[in-house]
């Protein structure tokens, strides 16, 4: 942390490399405090949280540690409950975006590899690097099987566990309505294709209107 700037490491330079010979350490990261709320985290105030609350409310880890790859570790970082709940929206688009993607035998984007490791040798700039993966997610020229391939390699960094999501097969009864609704949609019958896309949704699933037609993806 901040508070361990000066004088903490340098006597723990001076204490080690005198009693070794060799030298300690190459490099030291000093993260910015943590604030809950607004307000420093402290025990008087009992404002902190362990993993085991913040899973007690819905949220994954994983959720959690996209929220800090999102801030600059020279940064001070404010911690909310609102901004937890943006990352795990986030990520969920992340893997839906991963699961739907087709597979194949594609290749590393070489341009968005180099932009994203740039990224992250400029002093672990992993807001910037974030940014990076959804360019890639977002650029419709990339193939998909490239644009998975590109993507998996950028979590070898980020550790979202991207590799271990699984596709959810739809159900053909499922794929019928949005058909049926898709039908509907074009005769100009608003309601009676809500409808549908509510049962839809009763079922487990939720449709995306996109250029290219409905795209369904598991609740």
């Amino acid at each position: 942390g901040e508070d361990n700037i000066f004088p903490h490491h340098e006597s723990e330079i001076a204490q080690s490399e005198a009693a070794t010979g060799k030298k300690f350490v190459k490099y030291w990261l000093h993260p910015r405090f943590l604030k809950i709320e607004g307000e420093k985290m402290s025990k008087s105030l009992k404002n902190f949280f362990t993993l085991a609350d913040i899973e007690k409310k819905g949220f994954s880890p994983l959720a959690l540690r996209y929220l800090f790859l999102t801030a600059h570790y020279r940064s001070a970082f404010n911690f909310t409950w609102k901004s937890l709940e943006a990352a795990q929206n986030a990520l969920g688009r992340l893997s839906d975006t991963v699961s739907s993607l087709k597979d194949g035998a594609g290749k590393i984007d070489k341009k968005y590899q180099q932009k994203f490791l740039a990224a992250v040798n400029d002093d672990l700039n992993m807001p910037k690097a974030v940014s990076v993966v959804w360019q890639s997610v977002k650029d419709t020229k990339l193939k998909d099987p490239d644009k998975k391939k590109t993507l998996l390699d950028f979590d070898r960094v980020l550790g979202l566990d991207l590799a271990k999501i699984k596709k959810t097969p739809i159900p053909s009864s499922v794929k019928k309505l949005a058909e049926k609704r898709e039908t509907l949609r074009k005769q100009n019958k608003w309601q009676e294709a809500d409808k549908i896309r509510q049962e839809i949704e009763r079922q487990g699933f939720k449709l995306e209107d996109t250029k290219s037609g409905p795209k369904i993806k598991k609740i």
